[in-house]
């Protein structure tokens, strides 16, 4: 096999998702020490020997025990307010009321003078 492609690999495995799971595990398996199950004649990272792995049906995974819908099924629901517990007031937020200070909304109520005052220029009248 001269060069790996996608396409190759796909007609091994279901889809690109699947195919991005499957030769990270086996890189990092490679990486690790274990021994390649294709030939690497030409010193290919392991990536790209995990790829080679996959279009040469060395590598892939059983997906026969996999059940896409098994989170909708498992899954609890919506959640209502009663079944949530119940709050302390002291774990809420400060109220938002008049007494709270907010910063000033302008430059303004800070006192700073006019822009041009600033580069030594006269007023504009």
């Amino acid at each position: 096999m001269a060069r790996v492609t996608v396409e190759d690999c796909l007609e091994e495995l279901p889809n690109r998702f699947s195919l991005v799971l499957v030769a990270a595990e086996r890189t990092r398996q490679l990486l690790k020490g274990a021994d390649p199950l294709v030939e690497n004649d030409q010193a290919n990272k392991e990536a790209v020997l995990s790829l080679r792995e996959i279009a040469a049906s060395k590598v892939g995974v059983d997906l026969s025990l996999f059940d896409e819908n098994e989170a909708l099924h498992t899954f609890a629901g919506p959640v209502s307010r009663e079944d949530l517990p119940p709050l302390d007031a002291d774990q809420l937020p400060p109220a938002a009321d008049d007494d709270f200070n907010l910063p000033p909304a302008a430059d303004d109520d800070f006192g700073l003078p006019p822009a041009a005052d600033d580069f030594g220029l006269p007023p504009e009248a």
